[in-house]
Protein backbone atom coordinates (compact mmCIF):
# COMPACT_ATOMS: atom_id res chain seq x y z
CA UNK A 1 0.00 0.00 0.00
CA UNK A 2 1.66 3.41 -0.89
CA UNK A 3 2.08 5.46 2.31
CA UNK A 4 1.23 9.13 2.60
CA UNK A 5 3.50 12.27 1.17
CA UNK A 6 5.02 14.31 3.83
CA UNK A 7 3.37 17.61 4.74
CA UNK A 8 6.10 19.79 3.28
CA UNK A 9 6.39 22.18 0.28
CA UNK A 10 7.54 19.84 -1.99
CA UNK A 11 4.06 17.89 -1.45
CA UNK A 12 1.68 20.15 -0.78
CA UNK A 13 -1.03 22.31 -2.68
CA UNK A 14 -0.61 23.25 -6.01
CA UNK A 15 3.26 20.79 -5.63
CA UNK A 16 0.67 17.78 -4.49
CA UNK A 17 1.38 14.96 -6.25
CA UNK A 18 -0.77 14.48 -9.36
CA UNK A 19 -0.15 10.70 -10.01
CA UNK A 20 -2.63 10.61 -12.94
CA UNK A 21 -1.64 9.45 -17.07
CA UNK A 22 -4.63 11.17 -19.44
CA UNK A 23 -5.78 11.49 -22.79
CA UNK A 24 -8.89 14.75 -22.61
CA UNK A 25 -10.23 15.39 -26.12
CA UNK A 26 -11.38 18.38 -26.60
CA UNK A 27 -10.66 20.68 -23.55
CA UNK A 28 -12.99 23.64 -23.09
CA UNK A 29 -12.16 26.83 -24.42
CA UNK A 30 -13.09 30.14 -23.57
CA UNK A 31 -13.89 32.34 -26.71
CA UNK A 32 -11.75 31.42 -29.78
CA UNK A 33 -8.17 30.42 -30.35
CA UNK A 34 -6.19 32.23 -32.91
CA UNK A 35 -5.85 30.18 -36.32
CA UNK A 36 -2.63 30.28 -36.51
CA UNK A 37 -2.40 27.99 -33.23
CA UNK A 38 -1.81 24.93 -35.24
CA UNK A 39 0.61 22.31 -33.85
CA UNK A 40 1.81 20.41 -30.95
CA UNK A 41 3.29 22.30 -27.76
CA UNK A 42 5.01 19.78 -25.69
CA UNK A 43 6.14 19.76 -21.57
CA UNK A 44 7.68 18.09 -19.00
CA UNK A 45 7.35 18.59 -15.32
CA UNK A 46 8.51 16.43 -11.84
CA UNK A 47 5.33 14.41 -10.89
CA UNK A 48 6.51 12.23 -8.17
CA UNK A 49 4.88 8.55 -8.10
CA UNK A 50 5.90 7.61 -4.23
CA UNK A 51 6.72 9.22 -1.46
CA UNK A 52 10.24 9.35 0.00
CA UNK A 53 11.72 6.60 2.71
CA UNK A 54 13.41 9.77 3.84
CA UNK A 55 11.90 12.70 5.96
CA UNK A 56 11.31 15.09 2.91
CA UNK A 57 12.54 15.19 -0.67
CA UNK A 58 13.22 18.08 -3.20
CA UNK A 59 10.60 19.10 -5.69
CA UNK A 60 12.77 18.35 -8.55
CA UNK A 61 13.61 14.73 -7.78
CA UNK A 62 10.12 14.19 -8.70
CA UNK A 63 9.48 11.49 -11.83
CA UNK A 64 9.48 12.72 -15.03
CA UNK A 65 5.62 13.33 -16.83
CA UNK A 66 5.60 14.28 -20.36
CA UNK A 67 2.40 16.36 -21.73
CA UNK A 68 1.33 17.55 -25.35
CA UNK A 69 -1.70 20.31 -26.05
CA UNK A 70 -2.30 19.41 -29.91
CA UNK A 71 -3.97 22.84 -31.66
CA UNK A 72 -5.96 22.01 -34.24
CA UNK A 73 -8.62 24.63 -35.98
CA UNK A 74 -9.46 25.76 -32.49
CA UNK A 75 -9.39 22.51 -30.59
CA UNK A 76 -7.24 21.14 -27.78
CA UNK A 77 -6.41 17.84 -26.70
CA UNK A 78 -4.43 16.87 -23.92
CA UNK A 79 -2.24 13.90 -23.53
CA UNK A 80 0.57 12.85 -20.33
CA UNK A 81 2.35 9.89 -19.65
CA UNK A 82 4.96 9.35 -17.33
CA UNK A 83 8.36 8.72 -18.30
CA UNK A 84 9.22 4.75 -18.16
CA UNK A 85 12.55 5.19 -16.91
CA UNK A 86 14.63 2.30 -15.02
CA UNK A 87 14.32 4.33 -11.92
CA UNK A 88 10.33 4.63 -12.08
CA UNK A 89 9.82 0.69 -13.82
CA UNK A 90 12.28 -0.39 -10.64
CA UNK A 91 10.20 1.29 -7.87
CA UNK A 92 7.13 0.02 -9.78
CA UNK A 93 8.55 -3.37 -9.65
CA UNK A 94 9.49 -2.56 -5.67
CA UNK A 95 6.14 -1.14 -5.30
CA UNK A 96 7.95 1.54 -3.28
CA UNK A 97 10.50 4.48 -3.12
CA UNK A 98 14.05 3.07 -4.11
CA UNK A 99 15.94 6.21 -4.24
CA UNK A 100 16.87 8.40 -1.32
CA UNK A 101 18.25 12.02 -1.34
CA UNK A 102 18.65 14.21 -4.57
CA UNK A 103 21.08 13.08 -6.59
CA UNK A 104 22.87 11.00 -3.55
CA UNK A 105 23.18 7.35 -4.88
CA UNK A 106 24.57 6.81 -1.41
CA UNK A 107 21.21 7.43 0.33
CA UNK A 108 19.72 4.90 -1.91
CA UNK A 109 18.10 1.41 -0.87
CA UNK A 110 19.84 -1.75 -1.55
CA UNK A 111 17.28 -2.47 -4.65
CA UNK A 112 18.62 0.93 -6.38
CA UNK A 113 22.25 -0.20 -6.60
CA UNK A 114 23.54 -0.07 -10.45
CA UNK A 115 19.67 1.15 -11.80
CA UNK A 116 19.90 4.42 -13.74
CA UNK A 117 18.90 7.52 -11.69
CA UNK A 118 17.52 9.95 -13.73
CA UNK A 119 13.94 11.00 -13.44
CA UNK A 120 14.23 12.38 -17.06
CA UNK A 121 11.46 15.01 -15.88
CA UNK A 122 13.05 18.76 -17.00
CA UNK A 123 12.99 19.14 -20.79
CA UNK A 124 11.74 18.01 -23.73
CA UNK A 125 14.32 18.38 -27.05
CA UNK A 126 12.46 17.58 -30.41
CA UNK A 127 15.52 17.39 -32.97
CA UNK A 128 15.63 15.34 -36.42
CA UNK A 129 12.13 13.70 -35.90
CA UNK A 130 13.12 12.53 -31.99
CA UNK A 131 11.38 13.47 -28.91
CA UNK A 132 13.83 13.20 -26.21
CA UNK A 133 12.61 13.61 -22.28
CA UNK A 134 15.41 14.65 -20.49
CA UNK A 135 17.12 15.74 -16.99
CA UNK A 136 20.80 16.60 -16.70
CA UNK A 137 21.86 13.80 -14.44
CA UNK A 138 21.27 11.12 -17.08
CA UNK A 139 21.38 10.63 -20.69
CA UNK A 140 17.62 11.03 -22.41
CA UNK A 141 14.73 9.16 -23.16
CA UNK A 142 13.31 9.05 -26.42
CA UNK A 143 9.33 9.21 -26.57
CA UNK A 144 7.09 8.34 -29.30
CA UNK A 145 5.44 11.93 -30.28
CA UNK A 146 1.89 10.75 -31.12
CA UNK A 147 1.45 8.12 -28.16
CA UNK A 148 3.96 9.49 -25.67
CA UNK A 149 5.24 5.97 -25.12
CA UNK A 150 8.83 5.55 -23.88
CA UNK A 151 10.79 4.01 -25.92
CA UNK A 152 14.09 3.50 -24.03
CA UNK A 153 17.26 5.48 -23.15
CA UNK A 154 18.97 7.49 -26.05
CA UNK A 155 22.62 7.50 -26.87
CA UNK A 156 22.65 7.77 -30.71
CA UNK A 157 23.56 3.71 -31.25
CA UNK A 158 25.89 3.74 -28.37
CA UNK A 159 28.16 6.77 -29.58
CA UNK A 160 27.88 8.39 -27.36
CA UNK A 161 30.46 7.85 -24.19
CA UNK A 162 29.01 10.86 -22.12
CA UNK A 163 26.49 9.23 -19.15
CA UNK A 164 24.93 12.84 -18.97
CA UNK A 165 23.48 14.95 -21.65
CA UNK A 166 22.26 18.50 -20.01
CA UNK A 167 18.54 19.06 -20.23
CA UNK A 168 19.35 22.65 -22.07
CA UNK A 169 20.63 21.37 -25.13
CA UNK A 170 19.97 23.59 -28.00
CA UNK A 171 19.16 23.71 -31.80
CA UNK A 172 20.97 25.94 -33.53
CA UNK A 173 17.41 27.74 -35.99
CA UNK A 174 20.47 28.50 -38.95
CA UNK A 175 21.81 25.10 -39.02
CA UNK A 176 19.22 22.99 -37.78
CA UNK A 177 22.38 21.26 -35.37
CA UNK A 178 21.66 20.41 -31.83
CA UNK A 179 24.38 21.40 -29.47
CA UNK A 180 24.77 18.89 -26.51
CA UNK A 181 26.77 19.16 -24.01
CA UNK A 182 27.23 17.39 -20.13
CA UNK A 183 28.47 17.96 -16.82
CA UNK A 184 29.94 15.32 -14.43
CA UNK A 185 30.22 12.93 -17.40
CA UNK A 186 31.78 9.90 -15.74
CA UNK A 187 29.73 10.33 -12.66
CA UNK A 188 28.60 11.93 -9.60
CA UNK A 189 30.95 14.69 -8.44
CA UNK A 190 33.35 14.18 -11.17
CA UNK A 191 34.97 17.25 -12.93
CA UNK A 192 34.64 16.15 -16.82
CA UNK A 193 32.85 17.92 -18.93
CA UNK A 194 31.88 17.26 -22.77
CA UNK A 195 30.30 19.22 -25.37
CA UNK A 196 29.08 17.32 -28.64
CA UNK A 197 27.27 18.37 -32.09
CA UNK A 198 24.54 16.17 -33.60
CA UNK A 199 23.72 16.99 -37.03
CA UNK A 200 20.45 17.94 -38.94
CA UNK A 201 19.93 14.42 -39.54
CA UNK A 202 20.12 13.63 -35.96
CA UNK A 203 23.61 12.29 -36.52
CA UNK A 204 26.11 12.33 -33.50
CA UNK A 205 29.15 14.03 -35.58
CA UNK A 206 31.30 15.17 -32.26
CA UNK A 207 32.08 14.69 -28.85
CA UNK A 208 34.62 16.58 -26.76
CA UNK A 209 35.75 16.01 -23.18
CA UNK A 210 37.11 18.57 -21.28
CA UNK A 211 38.06 19.42 -17.50
CA UNK A 212 36.57 21.84 -15.28
CA UNK A 213 38.05 23.79 -12.47
CA UNK A 214 35.79 22.61 -10.07
CA UNK A 215 32.21 20.15 -10.37
CA UNK A 216 29.92 23.26 -10.35
CA UNK A 217 26.19 23.33 -11.07
CA UNK A 218 25.91 24.36 -15.21
CA UNK A 219 22.23 24.04 -15.39
CA UNK A 220 22.22 26.16 -19.08
CA UNK A 221 24.46 26.77 -21.85
CA UNK A 222 24.63 29.47 -24.64
CA UNK A 223 25.87 29.51 -28.10
CA UNK A 224 26.21 32.38 -30.81
CA UNK A 225 27.38 32.06 -34.49
CA UNK A 226 30.78 31.64 -33.66
CA UNK A 227 31.29 30.18 -30.06
CA UNK A 228 30.06 27.90 -27.35
CA UNK A 229 30.00 29.55 -23.87
CA UNK A 230 29.24 27.22 -20.46
CA UNK A 231 28.79 29.90 -17.35
CA UNK A 232 30.15 27.68 -14.11
CA UNK A 233 28.62 29.23 -11.15
CA UNK A 234 29.67 28.44 -7.52
CA UNK A 235 27.05 26.07 -6.61
CA UNK A 236 29.50 23.24 -5.80
CA UNK A 237 29.21 19.29 -5.23
CA UNK A 238 31.74 17.32 -2.59
CA UNK A 239 32.16 13.83 -3.21
CA UNK A 240 33.02 13.42 1.12
CA UNK A 241 29.78 15.56 1.45
CA UNK A 242 27.78 13.44 -0.76
CA UNK A 243 29.56 9.76 0.85
CA UNK A 244 28.39 10.90 4.40
CA UNK A 245 24.95 10.98 2.89
CA UNK A 246 25.24 14.70 2.60
CA UNK A 247 23.81 17.26 0.23
CA UNK A 248 24.66 16.69 -3.55
CA UNK A 249 24.76 21.16 -3.70
CA UNK A 250 26.22 23.45 -1.84
CA UNK A 251 26.41 27.33 -2.30
CA UNK A 252 29.61 29.28 -1.70
CA UNK A 253 29.42 32.61 -3.19
CA UNK A 254 32.63 33.59 -1.93
CA UNK A 255 33.87 31.37 -4.42
CA UNK A 256 34.26 32.91 -8.60
CA UNK A 257 32.09 32.17 -11.17
CA UNK A 258 34.32 30.17 -14.23
CA UNK A 259 32.98 30.70 -17.68
CA UNK A 260 34.22 28.75 -20.42
CA UNK A 261 34.65 30.21 -24.23
CA UNK A 262 34.83 27.43 -27.05
CA UNK A 263 35.11 28.06 -30.69
CA UNK A 264 31.88 26.34 -32.57
CA UNK A 265 34.67 25.99 -35.28
CA UNK A 266 37.26 24.62 -32.76
CA UNK A 267 38.19 22.22 -30.07
CA UNK A 268 38.32 22.26 -26.65
CA UNK A 269 42.09 22.77 -26.43
CA UNK A 270 40.91 26.29 -27.85
CA UNK A 271 39.06 27.19 -24.71
CA UNK A 272 39.72 30.34 -22.77
CA UNK A 273 38.30 30.71 -19.39
CA UNK A 274 36.76 34.27 -17.85
CA UNK A 275 36.04 34.74 -14.05
CA UNK A 276 33.16 36.72 -12.46
CA UNK A 277 32.94 37.46 -8.64
CA UNK A 278 29.99 34.52 -7.11
CA UNK A 279 26.47 34.30 -8.41
CA UNK A 280 23.61 31.75 -9.77
CA UNK A 281 22.20 31.42 -12.57
CA UNK A 282 19.95 28.48 -13.87
CA UNK A 283 19.07 29.76 -17.32
CA UNK A 284 20.07 31.63 -20.16
CA UNK A 285 18.00 34.28 -22.00
CA UNK A 286 20.24 34.39 -25.40
CA UNK A 287 23.83 35.76 -26.37
CA UNK A 288 24.98 36.55 -29.40
CA UNK A 289 28.82 37.78 -31.15
CA UNK A 290 30.05 40.78 -33.01
CA UNK A 291 33.38 39.14 -33.81
CA UNK A 292 35.45 38.52 -31.05
CA UNK A 293 32.72 40.66 -28.68
CA UNK A 294 30.15 38.32 -27.05
CA UNK A 295 26.97 39.19 -25.43
CA UNK A 296 25.17 36.93 -23.08
CA UNK A 297 22.02 37.57 -21.56
CA UNK A 298 21.28 35.86 -18.11
CA UNK A 299 18.62 35.59 -15.21
CA UNK A 300 21.29 36.13 -12.56
CA UNK A 301 20.90 35.73 -8.33
CA UNK A 302 23.29 37.37 -5.88
CA UNK A 303 22.64 33.74 -3.84
CA UNK A 304 21.33 30.17 -5.00
CA UNK A 305 17.75 30.93 -5.57
CA UNK A 306 16.68 27.06 -4.11
CA UNK A 307 16.26 27.68 -0.26
CA UNK A 308 16.96 23.72 0.17
CA UNK A 309 20.88 24.28 -1.39
CA UNK A 310 22.61 25.79 1.55
CA UNK A 311 24.83 27.90 2.02
CA UNK A 312 28.66 26.12 2.53
CA UNK A 313 29.42 29.14 5.48
CA UNK A 314 25.48 28.87 7.09
CA UNK A 315 24.17 32.20 6.15
CA UNK A 316 20.28 31.88 6.25
CA UNK A 317 18.60 31.87 3.20
CA UNK A 318 17.65 36.01 1.90
CA UNK A 319 15.01 35.83 -0.83
CA UNK A 320 15.89 39.45 -2.07
CA UNK A 321 19.49 38.27 -2.67
CA UNK A 322 18.15 34.53 -4.55
CA UNK A 323 15.82 37.00 -6.60
CA UNK A 324 16.71 36.75 -10.58
CA UNK A 325 17.12 39.81 -12.98
CA UNK A 326 17.81 40.11 -16.34
CA UNK A 327 21.82 40.79 -16.95
CA UNK A 328 24.48 41.24 -19.66
CA UNK A 329 27.67 39.86 -19.27
CA UNK A 330 30.41 41.18 -22.24
CA UNK A 331 33.30 39.18 -23.10
CA UNK A 332 35.86 40.79 -25.10
CA UNK A 333 38.24 38.11 -26.43
CA UNK A 334 40.60 40.40 -27.97
CA UNK A 335 40.62 42.81 -24.48
CA UNK A 336 40.84 39.56 -22.36
CA UNK A 337 38.28 40.56 -20.32
CA UNK A 338 34.63 39.82 -19.02
CA UNK A 339 32.10 42.73 -17.42
CA UNK A 340 28.63 42.92 -16.32
CA UNK A 341 27.29 45.65 -19.39
CA UNK A 342 23.75 46.06 -17.87
CA UNK A 343 20.72 45.02 -16.25
CA UNK A 344 18.26 44.70 -18.99
CA UNK A 345 15.21 45.33 -16.68
CA UNK A 346 14.38 46.15 -13.13
CA UNK A 347 12.60 43.14 -12.44
CA UNK A 348 12.67 39.76 -11.10
CA UNK A 349 12.11 36.97 -13.60
CA UNK A 350 13.28 33.51 -14.64
CA UNK A 351 11.62 31.00 -16.48
CA UNK A 352 12.93 33.19 -19.94
CA UNK A 353 11.92 32.31 -23.77
CA UNK A 354 13.02 33.74 -26.77
CA UNK A 355 11.70 33.43 -30.51
CA UNK A 356 13.28 30.24 -31.43
CA UNK A 357 14.62 31.45 -34.98
CA UNK A 358 16.50 34.32 -33.05
CA UNK A 359 18.60 31.64 -30.78
CA UNK A 360 22.54 32.02 -31.07
CA UNK A 361 21.73 35.95 -32.65
CA UNK A 362 21.09 39.24 -31.31
CA UNK A 363 17.31 39.77 -30.19
CA UNK A 364 15.14 42.46 -28.86
CA UNK A 365 12.40 40.77 -27.03
CA UNK A 366 12.15 37.51 -24.24
CA UNK A 367 8.87 35.99 -22.60
CA UNK A 368 9.47 35.76 -19.06
CA UNK A 369 7.42 34.78 -15.67
CA UNK A 370 7.67 37.34 -13.61
CA UNK A 371 7.18 38.40 -9.92
CA UNK A 372 6.18 41.54 -8.21
CA UNK A 373 7.06 41.38 -4.93
CA UNK A 374 5.00 43.93 -3.63
CA UNK A 375 1.50 42.15 -4.86
CA UNK A 376 0.57 38.94 -3.75
CA UNK A 377 2.00 35.60 -4.85
CA UNK A 378 1.47 31.89 -4.11
CA UNK A 379 3.43 29.51 -2.79
CA UNK A 380 4.30 27.38 -5.57
CA UNK A 381 7.59 25.28 -7.65
CA UNK A 382 10.85 24.76 -5.83
CA UNK A 383 11.81 28.00 -5.17
CA UNK A 384 8.37 28.83 -2.58
CA UNK A 385 6.52 31.60 -4.53
CA UNK A 386 5.18 30.84 -7.81
CA UNK A 387 5.88 33.87 -10.53
CA UNK A 388 2.53 36.27 -10.20
CA UNK A 389 3.40 38.22 -13.69
CA UNK A 390 3.71 36.77 -17.36
CA UNK A 391 5.40 39.71 -19.19
CA UNK A 392 7.11 40.86 -22.41
CA UNK A 393 10.81 42.73 -21.75
CA UNK A 394 11.99 44.67 -24.59
CA UNK A 395 15.95 44.14 -23.84
CA UNK A 396 16.87 47.18 -25.61
CA UNK A 397 14.84 49.62 -24.00
CA UNK A 398 13.80 48.22 -20.87
CA UNK A 399 9.97 47.83 -21.65
CA UNK A 400 7.71 45.32 -19.66
CA UNK A 401 4.61 44.24 -21.21
CA UNK A 402 3.00 42.07 -18.36
CA UNK A 403 -0.17 40.72 -17.10
CA UNK A 404 -0.93 40.32 -13.45
CA UNK A 405 -4.21 38.35 -13.39
CA UNK A 406 -5.54 37.92 -10.02
CA UNK A 407 -3.87 37.43 -6.33
CA UNK A 408 -4.99 33.43 -7.19
CA UNK A 409 -3.06 32.89 -10.14
CA UNK A 410 0.78 31.99 -11.04
CA UNK A 411 2.13 31.27 -14.03
CA UNK A 412 5.05 28.66 -15.10
CA UNK A 413 7.34 28.99 -18.64
CA UNK A 414 5.98 30.17 -21.25
CA UNK A 415 6.09 29.51 -25.40
CA UNK A 416 6.53 31.41 -28.00
CA UNK A 417 4.51 30.46 -31.02
CA UNK A 418 5.56 32.67 -34.09
CA UNK A 419 2.57 33.82 -36.90
CA UNK A 420 4.90 36.17 -38.55
CA UNK A 421 8.41 37.85 -39.15
CA UNK A 422 8.81 39.72 -35.70
CA UNK A 423 9.61 38.85 -32.22
CA UNK A 424 5.97 39.85 -31.21
CA UNK A 425 4.47 38.65 -34.28
CA UNK A 426 2.25 35.79 -32.19
CA UNK A 427 1.45 34.15 -29.59
CA UNK A 428 2.51 33.44 -25.72
CA UNK A 429 1.59 29.83 -24.08
CA UNK A 430 1.73 29.68 -20.66
CA UNK A 431 0.11 27.14 -17.92
CA UNK A 432 -1.92 29.63 -15.29
CA UNK A 433 -1.68 27.64 -11.90
CA UNK A 434 -5.24 28.58 -10.23
CA UNK A 435 -4.49 28.61 -6.62
CA UNK A 436 -8.02 29.08 -5.48
CA UNK A 437 -8.93 25.87 -6.78
CA UNK A 438 -5.57 24.12 -7.23
CA UNK A 439 -6.36 23.78 -10.67
CA UNK A 440 -4.69 24.91 -13.61
CA UNK A 441 -5.62 26.91 -17.40
CA UNK A 442 -3.49 27.00 -20.36
CA UNK A 443 -3.60 30.72 -21.11
CA UNK A 444 -2.93 31.64 -24.68
CA UNK A 445 -2.16 35.84 -24.81
CA UNK A 446 -1.21 37.95 -28.08
CA UNK A 447 2.61 38.66 -27.75
CA UNK A 448 2.36 42.35 -28.73
CA UNK A 449 -0.02 43.05 -25.93
CA UNK A 450 0.28 40.86 -23.27
CA UNK A 451 -1.00 43.22 -21.19
CA UNK A 452 -4.34 42.41 -22.75
CA UNK A 453 -4.55 38.90 -20.86
CA UNK A 454 -5.42 35.59 -21.94
CA UNK A 455 -7.17 35.45 -25.45
CA UNK A 456 -8.71 31.82 -25.06
CA UNK A 457 -8.54 30.37 -21.50
CA UNK A 458 -7.84 26.91 -22.33
CA UNK A 459 -9.61 24.75 -18.91
CA UNK A 460 -7.72 21.94 -17.52
CA UNK A 461 -9.41 18.97 -15.37
CA UNK A 462 -6.27 17.61 -13.90
CA UNK A 463 -3.84 19.77 -12.39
Amino acid sequence: MTGVFPESIAFIGYNEPVRVEADIFDLVVEGTLPAALNGRWCRMTPDPQYPPFLADDFFISGDGMISTFTFENGHVDFKCRYVQTERMLAERRARRRLFGAYRNPYTDRPEAANVDRTAANTTPIWHAGRLHASKEDGLPYEIDMETLQTKGRYDWAGKLRSKTISAHSKVDPETGELLIWGYEVTGAVTPHMMVGLVDAKGELVREQWFEAPFVGMVHDFAFTRDFIIFPLFPTIADDARLRAGGDHWMSDISRETAIAVIPRNGSVEDMRWFHVPGGQAFHVINAWNEGNTIFIDICLAEINPFPVIRDVAGFPYDPRRAATLPWRWKIDLDADAITTERLLGNIIGDLPRVDDRRVGSSYSQVYMAMLDPTRQFRMSGPVGPGFNMLAGLDVESGAIDSWYGSDDDSFQEPQFVPAGPGETDGYVLSVIERHDRNGSDVGVFAADTMAGGPIGPIRMPPR
